[in-house]
This record gives C-alpha cells, structure tokens and sequence, in this order.
C-alpha cells in the first residue's frame, strides 16, 4: 500500500523517470536480462574496463576489440565499461562517461545492437521518446542479423520490443501499446508482466471483459499480481470513474474477499473515497486473515492519523519499524505521528525518524515532505520550504507539500501565496490527512 498523501497511483510496470540519478537501476537490471551465456569478462574485457575506470580510452578500446575477436557475438566490452560508471558503489557515479562508451561502442562494434538499446533507455528516461522509437528500431533491425549468438538475440529483441511498447504507453498509443505488448508475449509467453500491461492498455480501449480475461491469465502465471477485477477498480479510479470502480470494487471483494491483498487494495481505494470506516474494516479483515501483514498494520496506522488519535497511530507504526527498520512507508507514518505530539522528546525523535527515512530515499516524495512537516513542527521554516519548493518548482509537489507550504507561508504573514496553495492542494478530489486541516485555515485566511 502507498502512503495515502498522495492519490494512490496504479502500479504499472511502466516505468517513469525523470533523471539520470534513478535510470541507473534501470540500465544495471539490462546485465543480467541480456547475458548470453558467456561470460562477459574474460580478461581482455576485464584489463579494458580497467583501463577504461583510468581514463586510457585507446588502451581499453584495444582490449575490447581483441575481446569481441576471441568471443563473436558476446557483449561489446564498451557495454560493460559503461556499466562501470554506474557502479552504485562509486561514490561519484560520470554519466557522461557512460554515455561515451556506450556511443563508442556503437561506433566500434556498428553490429551489435546492445550500445543503441542501452542509449534508447536513457533517452526513454529522459522523456525523448522519438529518439528511443529511432535508437530501438534501428537496434531490432540489428538484431534480426545477429544470429551469431542465439541466446543473446533473443534478449535484444525482447529488449528492444519492450522499449517500444513503453514508449507506446508513455505516449498513450493504445493501439501501438496492444500490437507491442502482444508481440511481446507471443516472446516470452510465461512472462505475466506483458499480459498484465496488456489487460490494463486493452480496458483503456473500452474491450473490458477482454482485458479481465488477459488480466486472469496474467495472475495465472503470477500469484503475486492482484486479480483482474481489483485492478480494474483501481484504473477506473484512476480514470475519474469512480461509479465504475465501485462496482469493479464490490465486485472483487464478493469474488475475492478472503485474499489480504485484495483487501488491503480495496481500502486504498475507500481511502481516496474518505470512507474511514471502511479503510479500517477491510484492513481488520485483512490483519485477521494475514497477521503478518505489514500493510493491514500501516494501514490501521494511517487511518488513526487521520483521526488525529497520534498515540494509537504511533504504536502501530513503532510495530512495523521494529520488525522493518526501513520500511519507507512506516517511517513516514511514525515520524507524523510522533511530531503532532507537542512534546519536544517526541518531536526529536520525529525529526531522526523522517531524517533517517528521507536519507535513505532521497527521490521519494513522500518522505521528503514528510521531513519538511517534521520541520515545520520544530520551526525551521527555511529549511522545510527548501525542500517542498524543490518539489515545486519540478512540478512534483502533491497535495499535502502544497498544503504545508501554505501553513509556512500563513506562518510568514504571505497570506496571497498560502491562500493560492491551499486552493492549489484542495483543488483535485483527493483524500489526505491534513485535507479538513486545509479547508479550515483556507476558510480562515479569506474571512
């Protein structure tokens, strides 16, 4: 379950990312996808990353081309030099140097399709979805000639397919997604992923009771995905449709009732809905069915939150924390609980608490501006607007950061901004635990 100070999004496999810092993951994660059954660092490969790391680009290109000459059809060792400079290790990661070997190697080995699809997944990542579609094509058109390595092609090709298929949903081509996604599965057909985007991209196209067959099809394959009709109800919501994600919503619970997963997602949705009695009855069931469910726990934690009850919400948190020193979600919800105590003990441990947290996830939101409400409750108004301004000017600030910088701002005596924030977090339906907080203080400012 998300922390709820937010609209709870849809998890898609699709992934959105706005900056060179989070592609890394990304690019890393393509090593062990596209391994081809040789080993990728044989010692020529091995002495030229090496010298590669040292800054002697010839000496390692020649290390490289002697690789590829022992080892056809094996990963470009400029693929692998480039991986080194994102080495989550490195204290100081050079993307630039990335970007080097992986266009050096598309210079040096013009056959091989890796460099171009690796250059594709940045530019996917930095939102330029042309040259993806471009860079991608072109490295399939590479790929159907390799057969060198069979092994190795077939993850290209599924690499570069799934490429456009992002691209495709990014852009909502719905009916390109639908051929790429398909095409995809007919690739990997035991691959859930491909059918689950499938189902989801098909009930944007209005084919409902086909996307609920693929969706089964998919959770057939995965336990762990949630079942079609919870999915849908979350999409619908998503799409403004909250009529059609009730009834998905009752629907799954009489089909699904006795799975915690399900239940856990259906008090997302009645939370967004500000139905409280309900949140906390599906997560009571849920906790019942799954006592070590750590979700059902925060769960019960925010809803106390929202009734202000912050002993009862710390004491559930403090439970998860025990067990999940760094589960993101709890820490946030303890580190609220603990500053709306007006006790300076507890609000130093707030403060430790959401620091830890917004440390250890430096591009999470929500433990960003957790921290800055933690600030604001200590008086460092300076530093709490820093951090949400940040958001802001990004324009990734969600509706509780604009409310906490309205609470600064009327702190301030800048009575026009706060007024513009707090019609800025109160103008989109959506639920948050300082939501009736704002209505008051925007109510207060324009008496």
């Amino acid at each position: 379950m998300k922390f709820p100070i937010v609209q709870i999004p849809l998890i898609f496999f699709v992934f959105s990312i706005l900056s060179m810092d989070s592609v890394i993951p990304q690019l890393l994660g393509q090593e062990g996808q596209l391994y081809s059954g040789v080993l990728p660092q044989n010692s020529e490969v091995f002495e030229g990353v090496q010298a590669a790391m040292k800054g002697e680009n010839e000496v390692a290109e020649k290390y490289f081309a002697e690789a590829m000459k022992k080892q056809p059809g094996s990963r470009p060792g400029g693929v692998n030099a480039a991986m080194a400079f994102l080495d989550p290790s490195l204290e100081f990661k050079s993307f630039d140097k990335t970007r080097f070997w992986l266009e050096k190697t598309a210079e040096n080995f013009p056959d091989d399709p890796e460099a171009f699809l690796l250059l594709a997944d940045i530019a996917l990542s930095e939102t330029r979805y042309l040259e993806c579609s471009m860079l991608s094509k072109h490295a399939l058109s590479l790929v159907e000639k390799f057969s060198v390595n069979p092994q190795r092609q077939h993850s290209l090709r599924v690499y570069g397919e799934k490429l456009l298929a992002d691209v495709a949903e990014h852009r909502k081509y719905w009916n390109e997604a639908v051929k790429q996604l398909t095409k995809l599965h007919e690739l990997e057909p035991k691959n859930a992923e491909y059918l689950y985007r499938l189902g989801l991209v098909q009930f944007r196209l209005g084919q409902k009771d086909e996307a609920v067959k693929i969706l089964s099809q998919a959770e057939s394959l995965d336990s762990k995905l949630l079942p079609a009709l919870i999915l849908l109800a979350q999409l619908s919501e998503q799409l403004g449709k909250n009529d059609e994600a009730a009834q998905y919503l009752a629907e799954a619970i009489e089909k699904n009732g006795d799975n915690p997963r399900v239940l856990i997602a259906a008090a997302d949705l009645e939370l967004i809905w500000n139905h409280l009695d309900k949140v906390k009855m599906f997560a009571e069931k849920a906790h019942k069915l799954d006592p070590n469910s750590s979700d059902a726990v925060i769960t019960l934690g925010i809803v106390d939150l929202y009734a202000e009850d912050y002993k009862e919400a710390e004491e559930k948190f403090m439970k998860i924390t025990e067990v999940q020193p760094n589960n993101s979600e709890a820490m946030i919800g303890l580190s609220l609980a603990l500053c709306e105590q007006n006790d300076a003990r507890q609000l130093r441990r707030a403060f430790t608490v959401a620091k830890r947290n917004a440390d250890q996830n430096p591009y999470s939101v929500d433990a960003q501006t957790a921290l800055a409400w933690v600030l604001i409750q200590a008086n460092s108004l300076d530093e709490a607007e820093k951090i949400l301004m940040r958001y802001f000017n990004a324009n990734e600030l969600n509706s509780l950061g604009a409310y906490y910088l309205a609470v600064i701002f009327s702190k301030q005596n800048r009575k026009e901004e706060a007024i513009l924030f707090l019609k800025t977090a109160l103008e989109e339906n959506i639920n948050f635990p300082k939501r009736t907080a704002a209505e008051k203080l925007l109510k207060t400012l324009t008496e």
